[in-house]
């Protein structure tokens, strides 16, 4: 098993290709739609941006916090090693990544309203939670209540998917 130190760089590493992917799109294809810029509220862009700026700025802290942790105790190295992560929480994890892709992909098709519930639904059975009902109620109200906030306020079109699925706020 690899140690946390390491597991810990590999997940600053995705971070870092997501903050590049993120900037990439945004330089690419947002800005070939002419949605990437002008104001905060005309601008496509603008919250991908920003939410990508947040996370470069914890990935910077947290490398920070690694390289000082190194210089500060390089005979806690011994410990750290006996300190592996098990393969539950890499399993666990892994199955959270892999039901988030398939989301990605079907979200288009099938419309953001019948995807995000049972996404929501299958990350709590991930994560532990076995009371099905608190489950079912909790991923369609974070579901709606996301929604909610993203047509309404922020006028945001979801994805309808193939049976154009929508609620009439």
């Amino acid at each position: 098993m690899a140690s946390s130190r390491t597991l810990n760089f590999i997940a600053l590493g995705f971070l870092l290709v997501v903050i590049v992917t993120v900037f990439w799109q945004i330089g690419t294809d947002l800005k070939e739609q002419g949605i990437a810029s002008g104001g905060p509220y005309d601008n496509a862009a603008a919250y991908p941006r920003t939410v990508a700026i947040f996370i470069g700025v914890l990935l910077v802290l947290q490398l920070a916090i690694e390289l000082l942790k190194e210089k500060a105790a390089p005979q806690k190295e011994a410990l750290e090693a006996a300190e592996n992560i098990q393969a539950p929480d890499l399993r666990r994890s892994g199955m959270m990544l892999a039901i988030f892709a398939v989301y990605v992909m079907v979200l288009t098709t099938i419309g953001y309203h019948l995807a995000t519930a049972p996404m929501i639904c299958a990350i709590m059975w991930i994560c532990g939670m076995r009371n099905t009902v608190k489950i079912a109620i909790s991923s369609v109200a974070i579901a709606t209540g996301f929604a909610f906030i993203f047509e309404v306020f922020l006028n945001v079109v979801l994805p309808l998917g193939i049976w154009d699925i929508f609620i009439p706020w």
